[in-house]
């Protein structure tokens, strides 16, 4: 401003040609000036403080308004600043003089007085933001058409805020200080404030309801499918070992970070994301969180303090050391929502669904989905809060679907993870498997957390009925399902009964054993294969109904000679409806197989027998409920009578059904010149197959993992 406005206009030369006789005048052979309160540059800084009140913007947005205070303020000290470094007479007392306090001090005053009567504001606090407009930014950005960069600059709002950090704070945060607290369930990590060269710990909890600013979620996002390019360190300090938080805001110019995390708010603003007002920058989001803790009805002013970092005279060093902690951390659930930070916190957590029969594939689907990462920390170290992490995915599985799409990039490596683990053994039903995961994980974190959630407006009494009824709801599902496995198992445990007596019967268990007996062979059981098979089979539609069921083991026996009758080599040319009558008369079950017993027998290769099934588990999702029987050997006849009668009812109704179901099919797959076709109920297995296969591979283009979820019993 000297030496581009103020100094052509009065005549001086600029800063740099200033002379020592007119800036100090007479010096004194010890250094001094002959007059230490009048010295020559007085007069001349005097005149540019002046000229400073009057001067005004001459381009960009406030084109033409004057400069604000501190801006002037910034001007007349960089030429003091200049001028005392350079001739060291003008302060050779070694403190300020007083001509130039008086100076700064009435420029201040005289500068703030004009503000005001302009209408403009003096303060010098940044501008913040709400909480809902927090959120408001995170949802945009992970909808922006950059999806990956959305998932990294959402993560950076949401820590900066749960850590009440400064803009370019980000840059020094890295892996290798972070630790996860196996007892109180939350990540502790180092975070730098490069302002005052401290790095005081940070501890981070999971949010009560919002999913938006969840810390757990947003680093799982990031990390799964926003992670960003690392450059090439210049640090010196840096290593290979140094896993960075945020690498693409490491070693940028200083001030680089903070600038290109207001950028993040400023692009939202420019975006209309409602309640992001104007001058918003980074240092808005430390504003926002400042006023959360200060107005949080439980939490003192000394937790404040301690999670922003401020220094506070009043304390001493064993406050500090016995206090810091606890304050970080009950500050940090307040930020997190929670209404009495006092309270434990209990994180999401895997083991709300984990059983010992599907550990390893939960344990698989864990690695899959960090599988691109590079912080091998998250398989070691940090393996509990990795397993948080993807226990925060499942629980917000279903709200992040429905806000952000089954095709955003976060839904998309979920289910990829889940179909290449997979959890489920229809590739079709993973999406169910993820959605009852998320139920499991959502109802445990509830329960374990009930006593404080609820929102802090309410009293204390409605906060305690609002407790009690989330607890009753779960108390009564659990009731009703509880119910329902218990009548499966005892319908199972009569199956088993009679599987054993069975197994007694065919001489599989050997009696017990004196003397020299010897294990009879199973080919000298006269039990086990009747001497004339065809008459055996003609008894399943000619046997008197009045005579008692068979056994078990006796229906076993004929359905393996109807087995041996029957080729299911040639299955795929059958129409469904011979088919699925087949598969009943040879008691066929699809659910229980093994080595020992093959469904559809030995005949049929291996391929015809995985199509075969993809097929019958379709249309015994499709039928109704009083027809899914017919796909259940366990709940087969045990006459032949009634066998028989069973296979003319598939007959008589599943053509029907087929029919629909390929309809359905062409359709969805050709919606706008779709017109229904002939009747389609004759079509044989293998076209069936075919169709469901084209339909996947169509669907998979148009959001199919989105329609599968609302419409799993089409396809199995």
């Amino acid at each position: 401003m000297w030496n581009t406005e103020f100094a052509p206009c009065q005549k001086y030369d600029k800063v740099e040609q200033l002379t020592k006789q007119f800036v100090c005048g007479e010096v004194l052979p010890n250094g001094s000036l002959v007059n230490q309160n009048d010295p020559p540059i007085r007069k001349p800084l005097s005149e540019f403080a002046n000229y400073l009140l009057q001067a005004k913007q001459k381009s960009g947005e406030k084109k033409g308004k004057h400069y604000g205070v501190g801006t002037i303020l910034q001007y007349l000290s960089g030429v003091k600043t200049y001028l005392f470094k350079k001739y060291k007479a003008l302060a050779f007392s070694g403190v300020t003089p007083d001509w130039w306090s008086d100076l700064y001090n009435s420029l201040r005053c005289r500068a703030a007085v004009a503000a005001i009567s302009r209408g403009e504001s003096v303060t010098k606090k940044a501008i913040g933001l709400s909480r809902k407009a927090l959120i408001n930014c995170c949802i945009w950005l992970m909808r922006q058409d950059n999806e990956s960069l959305g998932y990294e600059e959402r993560c950076i709002l949401v820590i900066l805020y749960h850590a009440v950090g400064r803009g370019g704070e980000v840059s020094t945060s890295a892996w290798n200080n972070a630790e996860w607290n196996v007892d109180h369930e939350f990540l502790s990590l180092k975070w730098g404030e490069v302002k005052n060269g401290q790095q005081p710990e940070m501890t981070f909890h999971p949010d009560t309801s919002e999913w938006m600013l969840d810390i757990f979620h947003a680093l799982a996002c990031y990390l799964i499918a926003g992670h960003g390019k690392s450059k090439a360190s210049s640090s010196p300090a840096a290593t290979d070992s140094i896993y960075w938080l945020f690498p693409a805001y490491v070693d940028m110019v200083k001030g680089g970070a903070a600038s290109k995390a207001s950028r993040i708010i400023d692009k939202c603003r420019k975006n209309g994301v409602e309640g992001v007002l104007e001058g918003v920058n980074s240092h808005g989001i430390r504003v926002t969180a400042t006023d959360d803790l200060t107005f949080h009805h439980l939490l003192s002013v000394f937790a404040a303090i301690a999670r922003g970092g401020w220094d506070f005279k009043s304390d001493n060093l064993a406050f500090y050391y016995f206090t810091k902690r606890l304050n970080v951390v009950l500050a940090g659930k307040a930020l997190a929502g929670w209404h009495d930070p006092r309270q434990p916190v209990h994180a999401p957590t895997l083991d709300a669904f984990v059983t010992s029969a599907n550990k390893s594939k939960v344990d698989e689907f864990c690695e899959r989905l960090f599988a691109s990462t590079e912080v091998p920390l998250l398989s070691n170290e940090l393996k509990g809060f990795r397993d948080a992490m993807v226990a925060s995915l499942l629980m917000y599985y279903k709200d992040v679907r429905k806000d952000l799409g089954a095709g955003s990039l976060i839904i998309e490596a979920m289910h990829q993870a889940a179909k290449t683990c997979h959890i489920s053994d229809d590739p079709l039903l993973c999406v169910k498997t993820l959605s009852e995961w998320s139920t499991a994980v959502r109802e445990r974190f509830i329960a374990a957390n009930a006593k404080n959630l609820g929102n802090m407006d309410l009293t204390e009494t409605e906060r305690q009925d609002k407790t009690i009824e989330l607890l009753q709801q779960m108390c009564l599902q659990n009731m009703d399902l509880s119910k329902t496995l218990l009548s499966e198992f005892c319908e199972l445990k009569g199956d088993v009964h009679e599987i054993k007596s069975m197994m007694y019967q065919s001489n599989i268990y050997d009696s017990p054993r004196t003397g020299n007996n010897k294990k009879r062979s199973r080919t000298e059981s006269p039990s086990l294969r009747p001497s004339n098979s065809s008459t055996a089979i003609a008894e399943l539609s000619e046997a008197d109904p009045s005579l008692p069921p068979p056994s078990l083991n006796e229906s076993l026996q004929l359905g393996s000679l109807v087995l041996e009758k029957v080729d299911f080599a040639e299955s795929g040319t059958w129409t469904c409806g011979v088919f699925v009558s087949r598969c009943i008369l040879s008691f066929q079950d699809a659910d229980h197989t093994g080595r020992d017993k093959l469904w559809l027998g030995k005949n049929i290769t291996p391929k015809r027998r995985a199509k075969n099934k993809r097929v019958y588990r379709a249309l015994r999702n499709r039928v109704i409920d009083d027809q899914k029987k017919y796909f259940k050997a366990s709940r087969y006849p045990k006459t032949n009578a009634e066998l028989t009668a069973w296979s003319k009812e598939v007959l008589e109704f599943l053509p029907s059904v087929v029919d629909t179901f390929i309809n359905e099919m062409l359709q969805r797959m050709h919606p706008q010149d779709w017109q229904e076709k002939k009747k389609n109920r004759n079509a044989n297995v293998s076209a069936i197959e075919k169709l469901m296969e084209a339909y996947e591979n169509h669907q998979k283009d148009q959001g199919f993992d989105a329609w599968a979820g609302d419409n799993i019993g089409v396809l199995a």
